[in-house]
């Protein structure tokens, strides 16, 4: 009888056991897929665009062949740019740090004041080689294939060279100067 009674007590803790880990794991999937979304609905041109000192950003960017004006109609989201693509780690905490400044500066100071001109001097500060690395994955194989890409391309794969992406490759904003002129 005292056998029985600890195999009940024993198969009724596993079976709450079970219901916990079972609940547990429903939140987890749960949050997971909530952030997951507010992740993605942050990062595209709408939701950037959004702030007044962005227009000209987000109008030049749907211009430009990274923004879906191109044969293939694919369309990059902000931060595949402007955020770390390395390590998830970097990209949540980059994401945060740039998203409180962002909210802080046009809403609480004001981005009046700010010069996009200068700022476009120092794109390489705003855009990671991670990013463009994330997308162009296979450019190191490619380039071996054309004599000229590989030319280019081989000091920066060698790491021989400080050049980022952005310094030879003028690209997202078509026009920037011409929006920002007329904002």
């Amino acid at each position: 009888m005292f056998r029985q009674e600890r195999k009940k007590s024993r198969l009724l803790r596993l079976f709450w056991l079970l219901i916990i880990l079972g609940v547990l794991a429903t939140i987890a999937t749960i949050s997971w897929i909530v952030v997951d979304k507010a992740l993605h609905v942050t990062s595209d041109h709408q939701f950037c665009g959004s702030c007044h000192s962005m227009k000209p950003m987000q109008a030049s960017f749907l211009e430009d062949t990274h923004g879906g004006n191109s044969v293939m109609g694919v369309q990059a989201l902000c931060t595949d740019c402007h955020l770390p693509q390395d390590s998830y780690i970097d990209y949540l905490y980059m994401k945060a740090k740039n998203g409180a400044w962002d909210v802080y500066k046009e809403h609480i100071l004001g981005a009046d004041d700010v010069d996009w001109h200068a700022k476009r001097l120092q794109a390489d500060r705003y855009t990671y080689d991670s990013g463009c690395l994330k997308c162009h994955n296979n450019l190191e194989q490619a380039s071996e294939i054309s004599n000229k890409q590989f030319v280019a391309h081989k000091p920066y794969f060698q790491k021989t060279s400080q050049k980022t992406c952005i310094a030879c490759h003028n690209v997202g904003h078509k026009n920037l100067e011409r929006f920002l002129n007329a904002e």
